[in-house]
């Protein structure tokens, strides 16, 4: 008997069916139990004491009925608002039901699932805008996250400078030792780059052997020493089978100024000066400041 006592409570726990038919089987059946009992106890049957138990005992099971029932399906209103909070503004909250009905099983199931999806997109995301080779952003991130570093130092008025580079004479890495040793130089160019700059500084690699940082809150010769930083070491690394001092880097630097100018027109700018630097022997760092901060800077003067 206990076994089978066991096996009913097992099956009534996990069964949002039973569970309804019982909560509607007795609501039902609340008027005649108060009636019988009523009766049983020897209380007068005049029609309008009994007619008065009857509705009573009728509001009773109804009200049972109401609360039992939202105390079965409220976890899926919990549910139902951690899905449209994510929905509206991607938060994840956690919904943990230790019911073993469907209820719970869906309620548990949908955290789970939101937990993961959120999980996989950010994966995602990471992956969309992030060069797997390197770690640093890719040209499409640096495109959106630049956008807004500029307009940030416009809006604060703090200088902003922009640094572009390549590898020098990568192309040759590649033919003489192989796309192996020329993919270690450039993940020890990602570390490097990495390592050195600040918490706040943004990297990305744009191409090939091409690189471009944005330096928020950098004047000129806080961007020259930072560039020259680079420049040193990458210098005086050592990758594979490459001899010592055979990876260098060739920089341009740039002042901008955000008032007056985008994101392409200072990547321009440095650009031209990485050219510059490549034209006269690279391995060097060549720079520029906006036309526009020099013009301010003689009238202070």
């Amino acid at each position: 008997m206990r076994l089978t006592m066991s096996t009913v409570f097992a099956k009534f726990s996990t069964s949002l069916t039973l569970k309804i038919f019982s909560i509607c089987f007795v609501s039902t059946h609340v008027p005649l139990l108060a009636l019988v009992i009523y009766l049983f106890n020897g209380f007068r049957s005049e029609a309008m004491p009994v007619l008065i138990l009857v509705l009573a005992a009728t509001l009773v099971g109804t009200a049972f009925c109401l609360i039992s029932v939202w105390a079965l399906i409220k976890p899926l209103n919990d549910v139902a608002g951690v899905v449209e909070a994510y929905r509206s503004s991607g938060a994840v909250r956690s919904v943990r039901s230790r019911r073993k009905d469907e209820v719970g099983i869906v309620s548990n199931g949908i955290s789970v699932l939101i937990t993961e999806l959120d999980a996989t997109l950010s994966q995602l995301r990471r992956q969309a805008t992030t060069d797997v080779l390197t770690g640093l952003g890719n040209r499409r991130w640096l495109k959106d996250i630049g956008a807004l570093e500029i307009a940030r130092a416009a809006r604060e008025r703090t200088p902003i400078s922009v640094v572009v580079f390549d590898l020098d004479h990568f192309k040759s890495i590649n033919d003489e030792f192989g796309h192996d040793v020329g993919d270690q130089v450039l993940m020890m160019a990602g570390a490097t780059i990495q390592h050195n700059l600040r918490p706040y500084d943004i990297a990305a690699r744009i191409g090939g052997e091409e690189f471009c940082l944005i330096l928020p809150r950098t004047d000129m010769d806080a961007a020259i020493g930072i560039a020259d930083r680079l420049r040193t070491q990458f210098e005086s690394k050592v990758v594979g089978p490459l001899p010592a001092q055979r990876v260098t880097a060739s920089f341009g630097v740039y002042r901008g100024d955000p008032a007056s100018e985008t994101l392409k027109s200072m990547l321009m700018a440095a650009d031209r000066k990485l050219y510059s630097a490549k034209d006269g022997g690279r391995n060097a760092v060549h720079w520029e400041v906006s036309r526009s901060i020099r013009d301010a800077n003689r009238m202070r003067a």
